[in-house]
């Protein structure tokens, strides 16, 4: 199966005479050639030789369970955000698929999660996932979602996951029921541009792992703050406020010992050509925003009645920052 619609390309080992060559890479340049990148693990291939192409049948049965499930993505958006999140894009490999969706806002947590139960719950459902050749009109008569952007012939292939729960214009490979995807779990939801959504997700012996690392991310957690796993968020929600008092009271001290350190400098200052002039290291500044409030604060003290130049030196975050104020 060479990369196409979104799906990742086979691989697998091609036999044949004295040689021994590993796929990595399967492409179909132009209609009807299909080209075999390998990389040759022992003897030679010369043309004219007869061989045999196998394909790893667990790297296809993955990606074939995650093709199936970005369809089933597809279906879910579609009847929680309506028909107008159309695919705009999608890519799938074994474990793992991103869809990209025609979207103007961000989706919520509520409705990312019911799309998630939706995909999981068709996936239970256990529906039998078929496929016909059929004329590109009878396919549309048929309801069958084409792709913006995809050029189709006068036959086309449809994919149908339960009838009328997903049914697709697609030429890649997929499971023969849905509850051979296993389990399919969201990972992220963001903005890809204008008018543009992506989602991701696991799928399969992928989505568990994810789901079983972040059950041992809460136990360790739970552990740690010595409450159970039910009282986890209602902890930690009151260690962040906690926190962010605490950075407040240490902001404002920080603050005042920077002003602090600031006042002596105006009477440091030293007149060049009628211009009373302050350049120092401030070592109390550790950002931006305090040695822009420490310049403010010298030239202030320095008075109107003549020019004045304030520049002030300080490291933040490792780097270098100056701060000058006329």
């Amino acid at each position: 199966y060479p990369e196409s619609g979104g799906q990742d390309s086979d691989s697998g080992v091609i036999r044949g005479g004295s040689a021994t060559a590993d796929v990595v890479d399967v492409q179909r340049p132009v209609p009807g050639l299909i080209v075999h990148t390998v990389t040759i693990a022992e003897g030679s291939l010369a043309v004219g030789d007869p061989v045999n192409a196998e394909v790893d049948s667990l790297y296809r049965r993955e990606a074939s369970r995650a093709h199936s499930a970005t369809h089933l993505e597809h279906a879910a958006l579609h009847q929680v955000l309506g028909t107008d999140a159309n695919q705009a894009g999608s890519y799938n490999r074994p474990g793992y698929m991103r869809l990209d969706f025609s979207w103007t806002s961000g989706v919520s947590e509520a409705a990312r999660g019911e799309v998630e139960e939706i995909a999981n719950r068709a996936i239970r459902d256990d529906h039998e996932v078929s496929t016909r050749i059929m004329k590109l009109d009878e396919a549309k008569a048929l309801g069958a979602m084409a792709l913006f952007g995809e050029k189709y012939g006068d036959r086309v292939r449809v994919v149908e996951i339960g009838g009328p729960f997903s049914r697709e214009l697609c030429a890649g490979t997929h499971v023969g029921s849905s509850s051979e995807v296993g389990l399919l779990t969201i990972t992220s939801e963001g903005s890809v541009g204008s008018g543009a959504r992506r989602v991701e997700a696991f799928v399969g012996a992928d989505a568990f792992g994810n789901l079983a690392a972040e059950r041992a991310i809460v136990h360790e957690l739970s552990q740690s703050l010595k409450v159970q796993p039910g009282e986890l968020r209602g902890r930690v929600e009151k260690l962040v406020e906690r926190l962010s008092a605490t950075e407040k009271e240490l902001a404002q001290f920080r603050q005042k010992e920077l002003l602090g350190a600031a006042a002596g400098l105006a009477d440091s200052a030293v007149d060049v050509a009628g211009v009373s002039v302050v350049a120092s290291e401030l070592a109390a500044a550790e950002d931006a925003d305090g040695l822009r409030a420490a310049v403010t604060d010298v030239r202030a003290r320095l008075g109107e009645d003549r020019p004045s130049v304030v520049a002030l030196f300080g490291v933040a975050g490792g780097r270098p920052v100056v701060a000058v104020a006329t």
